[in-house]
Formats: structure tokens, C-alpha cells, sequence
């Protein structure tokens, strides 16, 4: 359906299914930021698809945000709330940090630890085995794993076995099908651990932790954003905005908080939980290193194609985030290809 802003008589070219069909929305004019009122609540779509709708002022928008709104606290709070409903992380990974976080225990307790939860121990297995780790076929007990692979590289595997079972689920508010989002996580760890290795390794293991977990939030906003999904559409197509714009419209904030939030709720480290709040714009995290390498493996994921987006080419490297951490687009192309082979010899 073509729609027509009534102030410049710029054109939009909205597809009829994401458009609030029944209902009326309020967006501003990308060309001369006019607001901007569509009602559908009268039109009959079967017989306007070719027709051209005018866009008529409008002096309030309800997507607007709200500083202080009490209803959008509300809402925060509730959201919040539910945190309770998702399934903790699995135990396993919360002692297997607690382990490579104290410098006396070695990759034997973190095996004995591991061999307590089943589930847990054949995806250890399965991705010891992979190609990724060059070792196919051939570790055939956990104890085995840790003697060949070491501590640091058991924990690392434990983390994205215990988190694929949190993150292999749909979330249609999104439009991701199952292994989308768990696919997606685990370009950004690996990506973020590549980054980490090569400027300041110290910060390897946080960095492939928190890739991870970066967009858990979104399991919790999913049915929040079905529920706009239509009006959401809308606004992206108008603003030309990428999807955690269009959270922080609708909602006065965006997965990344929640997804802080959780971190606290899993007692991850505060620097995990800073890098994650911040990864869509790490310049305001006061310099922090980990969530600029975040951020940067975030990009990199949706540039290799590994994101499940319809607004991937909206998202961009925040200015200065390259320079930051002195990388150069060679040095991104390489990452790119890296992430993309280790994604797919993981999840093979």
C-alpha cells in the first residue's frame, strides 16, 4: 500500500501485512518529521491494496516514549518479573566459572563437575568432538575432554552447552525459527573471543560468555513484541530504524537491559552485565573494552549473515567503535570468514 505524508508528499511503500490493520498509529515523517496519523480501523484491506493513503497531522504519537511514564514502569516491572519464568542456567555452568575463576582447580574437578548433569555432559561431548576443536571422534569420555582440551577450552564448552538449551527455542514476536537466536549468539561469542585474543586475551573467556548471553533478553520481550509486531513494522519502515530503536519507542527500553537484568539474576560478573546493557552502543559504557568487543562481534555476525533480522542492514559499528579497539576492515573481513567456518563446524 502507498501511503503519502500530507506535509511533502514524500511516498511510503508498506507492505499491506505490516500495516495495523483495525487500528490507528502515529509515526513521523522520516523527510520533513511531521507527525503523522494512519487510522485503519474503517479501511477495508481486500479493497484499498492499490489505493494511495494520505497521512493526515497528528500532535501526539501513542508510540512515543515517555520520560517518567508510570504506565512504562509498569510495564518494565512486569517484564522483569518474568525473569523468574526462565530457566535458570543450568548449574553446571555457574560451578564450572566458579572453578576457572579460582586458580587452584584444574580441568579434573571441572570434568567431575560436568559428569553430574547428563544433558549438559553429551552436548559437552558432542561439541568436543567437533570439527571446530579438531578432535572428531576421538574424545570419547568427559574426563578424556579435559586432559586433551584444559580447563579453560572445557569451560568455554560448557558455556555454549549450557546456554543452547536456553536459546533453541522460536520466538515468533521476532520472527526467529528455532536456532536462530542460539546460532546467531554463538557467531557473537566466537567472534567476540577472536576479537579478545587479539587485543587483550585477559578478556577471552568474559567475552565468549557474555556472546552468548548478549540477546537473552528477547526471550522475555518476544510475546511483548508480538503483541506490537504490526505497529512495529510500521514504525521501522517509516523511521528507517533498526529493531532495538523500535523497542526503546515502544517500550523506553530495549532487550539489552533486560538482558542486563538477567545477568544480575544468573549472578554473571558486572563486567558481563555492563558489556551486555551497552552492546548496541558501547560508547556509553565509560570506555569499557569488553563492550566495545561486543558490540563489534554483534556487527560482525549480522554482516556474515549469521543474524535472523529483517533490519540487519539498518545495523551498523557504532562511529569510533573500529578505532577503538584499532581494527582495520581487513582485520574484519578475516573475522568474518573465522566466525563464519566456526559456526558451522560447532553446529554441524
Amino acid at each position: 500500500m502507498k501511503i503519502e505524508c500530507s506535509e511533502c508528499q514524500k511516498l511510503y511503500n508498506i507492505p499491506d501485512e505490516r500495516l495495523p490493520v483495525g487500528k490507528v498509529g502515529c509515526f513521523n515523517c522520516k523527510n520533513c518529521g511531521t507527525k503523522i496519523r494512519l487510522d485503519l480501523r474503517k479501511s477495508n484491506p481486500g479493497k484499498e491494496k492499490s489505493d494511495d493513503i494520505k497521512l493526515t497531522k497528528s500532535f501526539s504519537s501513542p508510540v512515543q516514549k515517555q520520560d517518567n511514564n508510570p504506565g512504562e514502569n509498569s510495564l518494565k516491572e512486569k517484564i522483569l518479573e518474568s525473569i523468574d519464568e526462565l530457566p535458570p542456567m543450568p548449574q553446571v555452568v555457574a560451578k564450572t566459572q566458579a572453578l576457572l575463576a579460582d586458580s587452584t582447580s584444574d580441568a579434573k574437578k571441572i570434568a567431575e563437575v560436568i559428569e553430574t548433569d547428563q544433558g549438559i555432559a553429551s552436548k559437552v561431548l558432542r561439541i568436543a568432538n567437533s570439527a571446530y576443536y579438531g578432535m572428531s571422534g576421538r574424545i570419547s569420555t568427559i574426563q578424556h575432554a579435559s586432559v586433551v582440551l584444559g580447563s579453560k577450552t572445557l569451560g568455554e564448552i560448557v558455556s555454549m552447552s549450557g546456554t543452547e538449551r536456553i536459546l533453541n527455542g522460536k520466538l515468533p514476536g521476532y520472527g526467529y525459527d528455532s536456532k536462530d537466536l542460539w546460532l546467531h549468539s554463538l557467531a557473537v561469542a566466537l567472534g567476540a573471543k577472536f576479537i579478545a585474543d587479539m587485543k587483550n586475551p585477559s578478556l577471552l573467556y568474559e567475552a565468549h560468555t557474555a556472546g552468548l548471553i548478549h540477546d537473552v533478553g528477547k526471550i522475555i520481550l518476544d510475546s511483548h513484541i508480538l503483541e506490537r509486531r504490526a505497529d512495529i513494522d510500521v514504525f521501522m519502515e517509516i523511521e528507517e530504524k533498526p529493531f532495538n530503536d523500535a523497542e526503546i519507542q515502544f517500550f523506553g527500553f530495549d532487550h539489552a537491559e533486560i538482558a542486563s537484568e538477567i545477568c544480575k539474576k544468573w549472578n554473571f560478573p558486572e563486567s558481563i552485565s555492563r558489556a551486555i546493557k551497552c552492546h548496541h552502543k558501547p560508547s556509553a559504557s565509560d570506555g569499557d573494552e569488553l563492550s566495545y568487543i561486543l558490540h563489534t562481534a554483534d556487527c560482525i555476525a549480522m554482516l556474515g549473515g549469521i543474524g535472523y533480522d529483517d533490519d540487519d542492514f539498518l545495523y551498523e559499528f557504532e562511529a569510533g567503535s573500529q578505532d577503538f579497539l584499532n581494527l582495520k576492515q581487513e582485520n574484519i573481513s578475516e573475522i568474518i570468514l573465522k566466525v563464519t567456518e566456526s559456526v558451522h563446524q560447532i553446529s554441524s
